[in-house]
């Protein structure tokens, strides 16, 4: 009988026979030849390091039951450098917006300039495969820029039923929304998409878990509609986690106080409708503001040789030169300093809310401390300020879209029977938009007389602000900035 050797023993003496062959010329006879090639069918296996039986590469494909590794898997793998690019694929797209932004403390941000990590921190999206809608990574600008884009296209007759989004990965964990629950998104929305149907330029953040199913019961969403004058130009669009409406749809907690929230998706067109259309988008960023550091307005200002102003872009000296408002609990108003602007810009503003039944009776006013001197109005008897009027507030009563000047002086509290006031009615057509009014004192006269003209006047010394009206408790709400006198 023929003795079979074990696999280990076989290929102990094998060596040695090799050897010494090798040593000594000998021919292998036909039975030792069997012994290698028995050997090398024994051997073949599914994770032997080598592209053998019926494999497509290294240990995977074939009967071996792993997908082989490729330059469409959405993996980085392979040697590659990003998702499917560098190493044995295509070059990977460069990032400059995402390099800049790498060097900043963020804790997640993506600019869609390529669809790998490069793009983004934390952030990456989901398999094309589990989308609703198809996305087109490192597209070229349609403003016409050298950077590198992001496409949505939003199918017709998408696979989910008219709620076609761009999911990213769920985060490992809860996001932490107590700091940052404000978002920025850059995007173009060409004005070929045909909106006269279901189709809306309205671009949507929607956090949410994903527990279940049913955690559409359970989101918040940022909506934001475009303007169709902005249509085929870039816009920031700014997503406020703050406002009285960002709260979950089940118990209405404020997002900031969220924890169950492991993703960000975004929607584009609108939802429960089926209609295609195209969006153009970058530079998806949280933030814990949209308000620009510092006070560039008073900034502006400081070299213009005026004798006052003041911004409002905070509630002290930084805002303005030879103006300070008296601080809040001495106001007839509740000032709220440094705010973002309702407009929507990277302006820092003021919010004066009127309180009902304040603490004067109905002639709740802003005002600025005395001047150290009485004011010289000879040359500066005009003023401007920018007014935004809420269209929340409640008109129909005694509270009016009128704002006052008043120019006094603080000898006693009969000032109001000398002083000179400035009105200026807003218009109900510039509610909800930001208006410069201009306050002319070149005919007002002191109630003191009712001839002193005010650029004759040498008694004043003090600036207050009035809005709503006097002689009534009702509340309103004004946004203000940029109090400047001109000649």
């Amino acid at each position: 009988m023929k003795k079979v050797h074990s696999i280990k023993k076989s290929s102990l003496r094998l060596a040695a026979i090799a050897t010494a062959l090798g040593v000594f010329g000998v021919i292998l006879s036909c039975d030792e030849e069997k012994y290698f090639e028995q050997l090398n069918t024994v051997i073949a296996s599914y994770t032997d390091g080598i592209q053998n039986l019926d494999e497509e590469g290294i240990d995977c494909g074939g009967g071996s039951g792993v997908v082989c590794p490729s330059c469409t898997d959405d993996i980085q793998n392979q040697g590659e450098e990003g998702i499917d690019c560098g190493g044995p694929c295509e070059m990977c797209v460069p990032t400059p917006r995402a390099d800049v932004l790498a060097g900043g403390s963020l804790p997640y941000y993506f600019t869609f300039e390529a669809n790998d990590p490069d793009s983004g921190r934390n952030l990456v999206s989901l398999a094309q495969a589990n989308q609703g809608v198809t996305f087109n990574f490192g597209a070229a600008d349609p403003a016409g820029s050298d950077e590198l884009v992001g496409q949505i296209l939003r199918p017709e007759n998408g696979p989910f039923g008219g709620f076609e989004d761009f999911k990213f990965q769920p985060q490992p964990a809860p996001i932490d929304f107590s700091t940052y629950n404000k978002f920025t998104l850059d995007v173009y929305i060409p004005s070929s998409n045909d909106f006269s149907g279901n189709l809306q330029p309205l671009v949507e953040v929607v956090l949410h878990d994903n527990v279940d199913g049913n955690f559409w019961q359970r989101w918040t969403i940022l909506p934001i509609t475009i303007d169709p004058s902005d249509f085929d130009s870039w816009i920031t669009l700014r997503f406020d986690g703050t406002v009285p409406t960002a709260v979950s749809a089940d118990a209405g907690i404020p997002l900031a106080d969220n924890t169950t929230y492991d993703n960000i998706t975004l929607r584009f067109g609108g939802s429960a409708h089926t209609e295609a259309g195209e969006f153009y988008i970058k530079d998806f960023k949280p933030t814990t503001s949209f308000i620009a550091p510092g006070t560039p307005r008073a900034d502006a200002l400081a070299g213009s040789g005026l004798p006052v102003y003041f911004t409002f872009e905070t509630g002290d000296a930084d805002s303005g030169l030879n103006l300070i408002p008296n601080d809040t609990p001495s106001q007839g108003v509740v000032p709220e300093y440094r705010v973002a602007d309702p407009a929507g810009s990277t302006d820092a503003v003021t919010l004066i809310n009127r309180p009902e039944n304040g603490p004067f009776g109905g002639f709740e006013d802003f005002k600025f401390q005395p001047q150290p001197e009485t004011i010289d109005f000879s040359v500066y008897h005009k003023f401007t300020l920018d007014v935004y009027i809420p269209s929340t507030n409640d008109f129909s009563g005694n509270l009016s879209p009128t704002i006052e000047l008043i120019l006094h002086d603080n000898v006693d509290g009969n000032f109001w029977q000398r002083w000179t006031v400035l009105t200026v009615e807003v218009d109900p057509a510039d509610f909800d938009s930001w208006v410069t009014l201009e306050l002319d004192g070149t005919e007002a006269t002191s109630a003191a007389d009712g001839t002193t003209l005010l650029m004759n006047n040498t008694t004043y010394d003090n600036y207050t602000l009035r809005f709503g009206g006097s002689g009534h408790t009702e509340a309103g709400q004004f946004y203000i900035k940029d109090f400047i006198p001109f000649e």
